[in-house]
């Protein structure tokens, strides 16, 4: 118990202390110092991935052009030595038929060719030719007996074997190479064996391992770090090693030259370090340039920005805490000195003064309280002054209040007098409220009347609305009726027309007909010039003239009905416009008859509008009777409450009575409070 004890105090302890400005400060400062480390944290570990990824590209494209140069420079041998296998000198040394002074001359150009490619290419260490007859060359460094035969029987040979393989790739030649004087197969790094077109030699062309170690040499891929030119079948050329083989023998190595990648890198272990492995493989020739970097080598890259920051973070740390030591110092300081002022304030001695050196916010936090003690030693020595003056007003307050309460019941006495007056008037007003109600019930039969005579005025003025309605609907119809009479009267004159029309027609028809009796005459006249020949169209002219004389009889006939049909419509014509006479005298006759009905219900309405006057008259009299009756009613109540309001006045001025008696003995005990706070001001110190 008594351990938890302890340990409670402690933590309290501590919590007391971490509550103080200094701690907080301190904590503050170590706020941005710590995000300062974070970011730097972050900073170094998105830069760490930045280098290491362009380390990583550039190492890539760095093999990659490599890569790309030896391609470049084992395609131009590809060329040369399909140049040398179809050299015709080549052909004349291998030819079995060709005399001796022939192959000679054929032997020295070759080798004349053989210089030049091996001096003008630096990718050629070698140039070898050998066939199934004669001897190889160049002569002094190839022992070439049997050694058609040897190489048929290696591994390159049997490959050679069918008619699809023209040229190899190989990274070593041991049948070759027993027959070289120097027997040396670390001078070249992969050879190139091309066949002869007629199938009877071979042409092989060594890549210069020198060569291909000059352009690693040119290649820096930091320390530690290893490249190799590895050929298919596991010859391997090797920098900044002092082994044999490195790649060859590596799964990584193994599954990327089974991929169908022709570059990438990934990291892989190797001997038990991280490495980045890196690859390039040469287009159409099995071999690959390979290379391992150590990763602690790229990570010496980013090392520096490591130690920057933890050297920022460090001297921001130490800043921050120096400078919040000082502030946090300074802050005390000045807390304390005013914790003293306070404390002497709080004792009643106002005349402490604070000054301090400071010129940010505490300097008018001290002003402040400066200004603050000021007002306070003028605000005693105000209250001193109104504690006397409120001793001698509770002096004068004690003897106003005997005077009021002698005062208060003299107001009680005459308050009961006029109590009695206004239960008299109370009683009078009760007495008018009944008369009035009986001169409203002769008021309300007087309005009932005259509603009866207006109801019996609006339905003689709907009566008479009604008939103005139905001979409106009646004038409506007669003027319809004229209408039609005159629509009637205009489609016969039309009609009239159009027959003078036909009467035109008949005269066209008429001067038609005596036309064509002209023609047929005419054609009489001719048919009998004509004699027999003519005697058919003498019948048709005959036809036609009868045809005419019919036309001109119809013609009259219509002519006469057009005439008749003509009399019968101006007939007609007069007896519509009598029909019209007659219509527009009953519409006359409709007229006046409702100018006499419009007549009647203006009147009638002129007995409605004066019945209408005569009730608003008689419902002012009834509203003048109500607010009559209201306010005697108001007045009854009025008596009643004021009455009421006697009695409570009378109840009021008896506690009046009492209040001002209790008003007397407060006065009395303000006056000994005053003398208790003469003597608590006495404590203050303001001069």
């Amino acid at each position: 118990m008594v351990v938890i004890m302890n340990i409670r105090r402690k933590l309290g302890t501590f919590w007391n202390k971490s509550q103080k400005i200094r701690i907080k400060l301190f904590g503050g400062f170590l706020v941005p110092a710590f995000l300062l480390a974070l970011y730097g944290i972050i900073f170094y570990q998105q830069s760490e991935k930045a280098i290491i990824h362009n380390y990583e590209e550039s190492s890539a494209d760095t093999l990659n052009a490599v890569s790309d140069f030896i391609d470049f420079g084992l395609k131009a041998v590809e060329q040369k030595s399909l140049e040398l296998q179809l050299d015709s000198n080549l052909k004349i040394f291998y030819n079995k038929n060709t005399d001796v002074a022939d192959k000679i001359k054929a032997y020295d150009i070759l080798s004349e060719n053989i210089i030049v490619a091996e001096t003008t290419n630096s990718f050629i260490s070698n140039v070898y030719m050998f066939g199934d007859n004669g001897e190889g060359i160049p002569s002094d460094t190839l022992n070439a007996k049997n050694l058609y035969q040897s190489f048929m029987e290696s591994e390159q040979g049997k490959k050679f074997e069918g008619k699809g393989l023209f040229y190899l790739w190989t990274g070593e030649h041991k049948a070759i190479d027993e027959k070289l004087n120097t027997n040396d197969s670390e001078s070249y790094a992969i050879s190139l064996i091309r066949k002869m077109s007629k199938g009877n030699g071979f042409v092989v062309i060594d890549i210069s391992t020198q060569q291909i170690l000059n352009m690693f040499s040119k290649y820096d891929m930091g320390e530690g770090s290893m490249i190799g030119f590895v050929t298919g079948d596991g010859r391997e050329v090797l920098t900044n090693t002092g082994e044999a083989k490195v790649f060859g023998d590596l799964s990584y190595y193994q599954a990327a030259r089974d991929s169908d990648e022709l570059s990438g890198y990934s990291y892989e272990k190797y001997k038990g370090e991280n490495y980045l492995y890196l690859y390039s493989k040469l287009e159409g020739i099995d071999a690959a340039v390979c290379a391992l970097v150590p990763k602690s080598t790229i990570l010496k890259q980013v090392q520096h920005l490591k130690v920057l920051n933890i050297a920022f973070v460090t001297i921001a740390c130490i800043f921050a805490a120096f400078i919040s030591i000082v502030i946090a110092g300074g802050i005390s300081n000045t807390i304390i000195s005013l914790k003293k002022l306070v404390s002497q304030a709080a004792k009643g001695d106002l005349t402490a003064k604070f000054d301090t050196k400071r010129k940010d916010e505490f300097l008018i936090l001290s002003n402040g309280i400066s200004s603050m003690m000021d007002s306070m030693r003028k605000l005693i020595g105000e209250v001193q002054t109104v504690g006397s003056k409120v001793s001698d007003s509770a002096g004068e307050l004690s003897e106003t209040s005997d005077d009021l309460l002698t005062a208060t019941r003299d107001i009680s006495q005459t308050i009961e007098n006029i109590e009695q007056g206004i239960v008299q008037q109370a009683d009078d007003t009760e007495h008018c409220l009944t008369q009035m109600n009986k001169l409203s019930d002769q008021i309300n039969q007087v309005y009932n009347n005259t509603h009866d005579i207006e109801q019996i005025a609006e339905n003689t003025k709907v009566i008479a609305g009604e008939g103005i309605g139905m001979i409106n609907e009646l004038s409506g119809k007669s003027k319809a009726t004229a209408d039609i009479t005159h629509n009637v009267i205009g489609k016969v004159e039309e009609f009239e027309m159009q027959s003078k029309h036909i009467a035109g027609f008949v005269t066209i028809i008429n001067e038609i007909a005596s036309q064509t009796n002209l023609l047929s005459l005419n054609a009489s006249i001719e048919a009998a010039r004509a004699g027999d020949a003519g005697l058919g169209f003498a019948v048709v002219a005959s036809e036609i003239r009868k045809l005419a004389d019919q036309s001109v009889q119809a013609a009259n006939q219509i002519q006469n009905i057009v005439k008749e049909t003509h009399t019968k419509i101006a007939d007609t014509v007069d007896t519509a416009k009598q029909a019209e006479s007659i219509v527009e005298s009953q519409t006359e006759s409709l007229n006046r008859t409702i100018v006499a009905f419009n007549n009647i219900n203006d009147h009638v309405k002129e007995l409605v509008n004066n019945l209408n006057n005569v009730s608003l008259g008689i419902k002012t009299i009834e509203n003048a009777k109500e607010d009559t009756l209201v306010a005697i009613e108001s007045i009854s109540a009025i008596s009643e409450q004021t009455a009421a309001a006697s009695e409570e006045m009378n109840a009021t001025a008896i506690n009046q009575l009492n209040s001002v008696e209790l008003l007397r003995q407060s006065a009395a005990a303000l006056a000994s409070d005053s003398k208790k706070l003469e003597e608590v001001i006495k404590v203050f110190k303001i001069s």
